[in-house]
Formats: structure tokens, sequence, C-alpha cells
């Protein structure tokens, strides 16, 4: 016989539950018609540029409460953009061109074949086998990785290429708390290392020679890499082993502190399909390293995706069903979104205006560009901050009583340091949109990590960076 059960709360206590997030959604939808159609609280603000930061405070409501998926969100930012005429519809909806959307949609094309060729399997067998059996070695293993990769080549490809290895990890691990940290902790750590590990060198992200750039042209000085490693590698090595000890001290009292690794079959012998794909990556990530330049990083990966077509690595019904087209449209609508902030003016506003009338010490000032930097690159890509922000700090710097090299370094080192929100980096884009991580954690975790590295860089920029002749 089957039992019906009733559900005797009250009505209204049922509806608020069901229709909550369409409550909270309509409550959001009405204060945002009512200060876009308000006036700008600053005179130097446009029409546009007032919009676009209304819009920019409900995409970023929205991508941190997911009151809807984060791709959903992007889509109504450009739909959102065009209509208020924020920008012309015509080049809002051009930004799908940007070439970092080509180099994220032809990294999942190089992350599907190495997955399909069995390539990837074999680097999370090995990484399991290696690492132990505790929950903290394994997540020791993948910051290391991921770090160590970013060192060499983009954090953005870094990231691409260790997603596939952890979502054939996750599989190999038995834990009884499935949502539980550790896989959380995963994430973390692969998007995290990505990010620490790419500012230690030029290799890491193109802000840095964009940074060095931006000093050569404004001043006499320079920065070269052997003396950008020397000032950067010590502060962040630091923030890593604190963000280690982290997972070490959050994992302590874990009652299932050890996990199960799966019954491991012996791998196979490497077959030819394995081969071609090991070499296509490593031609690749070589490309990378040393034709960034001159290739660029979406051709590199646009083409290489084309080779795994051509050699019969992948097939298009492989490749389609792991292109994650969510991350790929949520990314677009944020560079819509920053990009609309730059050209409006709000960020020079906010850096000229405000920061030019301030009398600073030197302490002051670098802790002042230094935070604005931080904050700024979590909303915008990091490329924008160097480009909105330096060249005010450059043109500052004498006045406040520091060199330019010291102020470069100031800010492009917060820069690249973007824990908190989906559109500051690839890595954070994929770690939101793999679904294995609490958006509201990720942003408090993201918060702290923030305020660590600003004490960092401030704290390297008052005594250390100096001791180095900077």
């Amino acid at each position: 016989m089957r039992r019906f059960h009733i559900d005797m709360r009250p009505l209204p206590l049922l509806f608020l539950r069901e229709y909550r997030n369409a409550l909270v959604l309509a409550l959001l939808t009405a204060l945002f018609l009512v200060f876009i159609h308000g006036d700008s609280p600053d005179p130097a603000l446009s029409t546009e540029a007032y919009r676009a930061m209304v819009i920019f405070v409900l995409a970023v409501i929205l991508w941190v409460s997911n009151l809807l998926p984060l791709a959903i969100t992007s889509l109504l930012v450009l739909g959102l953009l065009a209509h208020f005429e924020v920008m012309a519809a015509r080049q809002v909806y051009s930004f799908f061109g940007n070439s970092a959307l080509f180099f994220i949609l032809g990294a999942f094309i190089i992350s599907a074949a190495v997955q399909a060729s069995g390539l990837s399997k074999r680097i999370a067998v090995t990484v399991l086998r290696a690492c132990g059996k505790e929950k903290y070695s394994l997540i020791c293993g993948v910051f290391f990785l991921s770090a160590g990769l970013s060192h060499i080549m983009p954090e953005h490809a870094v990231a691409a290429l260790m997603y596939p290895i952890l979502r054939d990890i996750l599989p190999l691990v038995e834990t009884e708390k499935k949502s539980g940290p550790f896989q959380e902790y995963l994430f973390f750590s692969m998007a995290w290392g990505c990010i620490i590990g790419g500012v230690v060198t030029f290799l890491g992200g193109a802000r840095n020679p964009l940074a060095i750039g931006i000093l050569q042209e404004m001043s006499a000085a320079d920065i070269s890499m052997g003396r950008w490693i020397i000032a950067a590698a010590p502060p962040m090595y630091i923030l890593g082993a604190l963000v280690l000890l982290f997972f070490r001290l959050t994992l302590k009292d874990d009652a299932h502190s050890s996990i199960h690794i799966a019954a491991l079959p012996p791998l196979p012998k490497i077959h030819f399909r394995e081969i071609k794909a090991g070499v296509i990556l490593s031609v690749t990530i070589a490309l990378w390293v040393f034709g960034n330049a001159r290739f660029g990083i979406a051709n590199i990966a646009l083409i290489s995706a084309s080779l795994f077509f051509v050699l019969n690595v992948l097939s298009w019904e492989e490749a389609k069903n792991e292109i994650n087209w969510g991350i790929i449209l949520m990314y677009g609508g944020a560079i819509a979104l920053g990009t609309s902030l730059d050209r409006l003016g709000v960020l020079e506003l906010m850096v000229d205006t405000h920061l030019s009338t301030l009398q600073l010490s030197p302490l002051l000032f670098i802790g002042a560009i230094a935070a604005i930097s931080i904050i700024l690159t979590d909303f915008v890509s990091n490329a924008a901050v160097i480009v909105i922000l330096l060249p005010a700090a450059i043109r500052m710097a004498p006045g406040a009583g520091i060199s330019p090299e010291l102020a470069t370094l100031s800010i492009a080192i917060p820069s690249g340091l973007a824990f908190m929100l989906p559109m500051s980096t690839p890595a954070m884009a994929i770690i939101y949109g793999s679904g294995k991580v609490n958006p509201a954690r990720t942003l408090r975790y993201g918060l702290v990590l923030n305020t660590i590295s600003w004490i960092f860089c401030v704290s390297a920029a008052t005594w250390y960076w100096p001791r180095l002749g900077i």
C-alpha cells in the first residue's frame, strides 16, 4: 500500500520555501529598475557609465548568490548593456569575438582530447599513486602541480589542462561525504595554485610583460625577468605555504581525513592515440612558453585543437560533450561588462580623479595602489587593471617618494591575485562553472586571501623590494 505524506506546515511558509529565489529576483529587479533610471551621483560620470555601474552591481550579486546560472547571468548582462544603450548593441555582442574566449574554447578542446585519449587518466592515476592515501597529500599534489606549471606557461592554460585531470581523479576517490570540503579543496588548490604560481615569472600571464612595457615607455627604468622572479617568488611562496596550512588545519579534525582510492587497474601500455595526444600537447605547451609573443596564445590553442581532429585523436562527438559552453558564455558577458566599465571611463575616473587628489606618504601610497589593484582585478581583467592604474601610478610615484619600478611591482603583482569572482581569471571561472565549489564560501575565502595578499605585497614593497635596488 502506498503511503502519502501531507505537509502540515503553513501555506505561506511552503510558498516562501518554494519560490524564495523568484521572490528575491523580483526584489532585485525592482531595485535595479529604480537605480538604472536614476541620475548619476557623480557629475563626471556619463549616463552610460552610471548604467554600466548599476548593471555591474547586479551582475556581481547574481554571480555570487547563484540565483541564476552563471552563464545566464552573463547573457543577461549582454542584453542589459545593449537594451539600456550603455554601448551600441553591435559593439556589445562583438565582445564574443574576444581572443580570450577563443583561447578558452581551444583549451577545452585540447582538454577533451587529453581526456578522450586516456592521457589525463594516466596522469590522474600517477598523481594518486604518488600522493598516497591522504586528502591533504593529494590536495598538495594538485596545488604544486598547478603552481609549478604556471611558472612556465600561462595560468589560463594550466587551469584548462588541470580541469580534466581533476574530473578523472574524483570518480577514483571514495569518501563518505561526496559534497564535503575535500572535493571543494581540490578545485581550490588547482585555481589558487595557478593564480599564485602565475605571478612569479613573465610566462604566467600577459600582465607581467605588459607592466614592464608600460614602465619602459614611461620611464628609463626596467625590471629584468631575473629581478622579477627574485622579487615575486618569496612573498608568493610564503602565500602558497599559508594556503597549504589552511588546507591542513581545516582538514585536521576531519574524521575521514584518509581517503580510499578505488581499486586502480594496472595502466595499459601507451597506445598510439595517447602518444599523438602527448606530442601535440607537448608542442602546444612549448609554443605557449616560447612562442606566445609571436603567435598569440589563442591562435596556438585553436591550431592545436584542430590538429587533434586532423590526426584522428578526437572526434567532434567526443569534443562537444566536454566543452563547457556555460563557462564560455559567462566569460563573454564578463569581458563585455569589464570592457564597458573601462571604455566609458569609470575605472579611469576612480584612479585619476580620486587617487590623484590624495597627498600620501610612501607607505600609504603603496598600500592604496596595491589595494585598488587587488580589488579591481576581481572585477575586470588584470591586463585592464595594468593599463588603467599603472600609468597614473608611475606619474605619481616621484611625488610620493618611491621609484617607478616599485610602483610597477606594487600594482602588477597584486593585479594577478584574483581569488574571489568568476570574471577575474579563467582559473576562477572554471571552478565556479564546475559546480564543485560553493560560490558564497569561495567569495569568503577569496576575500581572506585577497587581504593576506595585500599585506604581503605592501610588506614586500616596504622592506624587501627596496633592498633589491627596486
